[in-house]
């Protein structure tokens, strides 16, 4: 098209360069030889004018293209500029993390081999009877400094299901230790001699921060599971140990989602000013609590609330006689709560209810007429170890944790 629109202005101009040498010549203003050169004139004179014109215009689009080529230029250096800050800064975190992380896991060993460390040092055991030999207490303490030093903690599970569809939406976490033979050491079967030797608070504290670890390790690999793990006032009043456990909690609470510390109702009753502002201190972080091993039902359902208590268990039976109008309820007369509106109490505060203790099928039916969310029994499944090949596991899977049989 270009080539075909030259040819058309080169004979444009031959025309005009012949009609002028014509005109010219018929006019009578020069001899015809003359007339036809001032037509070459003309013809020459045309084409250097519109070379001139075709160059400036190659001129003005070169200038246009240069200035857009030095504006993209301008912009990829701006966009180079702007991803390497970003690949610095990216850098920048990456390494503030990676000693963040060996800060935390160094913390962390400190203050598990403190922890053991107390529990395994001298102490003064006092008195005892017959029946408590020294040689007896000092055997069970060594075992349980050996378990916990030796990491043989397990942790087993038992599932909190949603009603009525029996679907398992949180599960209780309990830890227990194995001595050397793979024997399976029950709280009962330590913590009398640790009451005894004084060590009770490190023992309760080092089971605490064993359940953290493994529910790390759990959530770590994306799993989308919620554990209740039981802390003890001892753990929540302990000057020493809790600043410690605090800033743990502090670098791992991406698990606020997933862990719910549970503590009794007596010791939530009972606390101190020291163990409310631990419990506060833990709420700021994201984390949840839950009350447990309810022996009256008549709940401070606000106090709860301010607490950052977000789950209340309730024996099914417990519960059942309350509602029957044995007892008071939150602060209502016996009887008072119609069995629909018992749910609805709890959520007004936020809290979410949870019937434990369910054994049989006719404690469910009765349940499913208060319109409780969930419930925890033998019922739905018994506590049982966290399988070891779990734990081990490097890539997630989504559903229920695989338990031992």
């Amino acid at each position: 098209m270009p080539r075909a629109l030259d040819i058309l202005i080169l004979l444009t101009y031959v025309a005009i360069a012949t009609v002028a040498a014509i005109g010219f010549e018929r006019l009578g203003l020069m001899p015809a030889t003359t007339a036809w050169m001032m037509g070459a004139i003309v013809f020459i004179v045309a084409g250097m004018a519109h070379s001139a014109a075709a160059r400036a215009q190659e001129r003005r689009t070169m200038e246009s293209e240069i200035h857009t080529l030095k504006a993209s230029n301008l912009a990829l250096a701006e966009e180079f500029e702007a991803a390497q800050k970003r690949l610095d800064e990216i850098t920048d975190e990456l390494r503030a993390e990676a000693v963040e992380r060996d800060n935390a896991l160094v913390h962390e060993v400190k203050v598990l081999e403190d922890l053991v460390r107390r529990v395994g040092g001298p102490v003064d055991t006092g008195p005892r009877t017959a029946s408590a030999p020294a040689s007896g207490t000092e055997t069970d303490i060594a075992t349980v400094r050996d378990a916990l030093s030796a990491n043989r903690v397990d942790l087993y599970l038992q599932p909190i299901v949603t009603l009525p569809q029996r679907r398992v939406a949180f599960y209780e976490g309990y830890t227990r230790l194995r001595d050397a033979t793979g024997r399976v050491l029950t709280p009962a079967s330590f913590i009398a001699a640790a009451e005894e030797a004084g060590v009770m608070t490190e023992v309760d504290n080092l089971l605490l921060f064993r359940c953290v670890q493994i529910v790390r390790r759990l959530t770590g690999q994306d799993r989308k599971v919620g554990i209740f793990c039981n802390i003890s006032l001892n753990s929540l009043s302990d000057e020493d140990f809790f600043p410690e456990f605090l800033d743990f909690v502090r670098q791992n609470k991406d698990l606020s989602g997933s862990l719910i510390f549970e503590i009794s109702q007596r010791a939530f009753e009972e606390r101190d000013a020291i163990a409310a502002r631990n419990m506060a201190r833990m709420a700021d972080f994201g984390f949840r609590f839950s009350v447990d091993q309810v022996q009256h039902v008549d709940l401070d359902l606000d106090d709860m609330e301010r607490a950052g208590v977000r789950f209340v268990k309730i024996g099914g039976q417990r519960l059942l006689d309350a509602v029957a109008g044995y007892e008071s309820i939150a602060g209502y007369e016996a009887g008072a709560i119609a069995h629909e509106d018992l749910a609805g109490m709890f959520a007004r505060h936020g809290i979410e209810l949870i019937v434990d203790k369910i054994e049989t099928e006719n404690t469910v039916v009765e349940v499913l007429e208060l319109d409780v969310a969930y419930g925890e029994g033998h019922l739905f499944g018994e506590p049982r170890p966290v399988r070891d090949d779990v734990l081990d596991e490097t890539t997630g899977q989504q559903g229920p944790v695989r338990l031992a049989s």
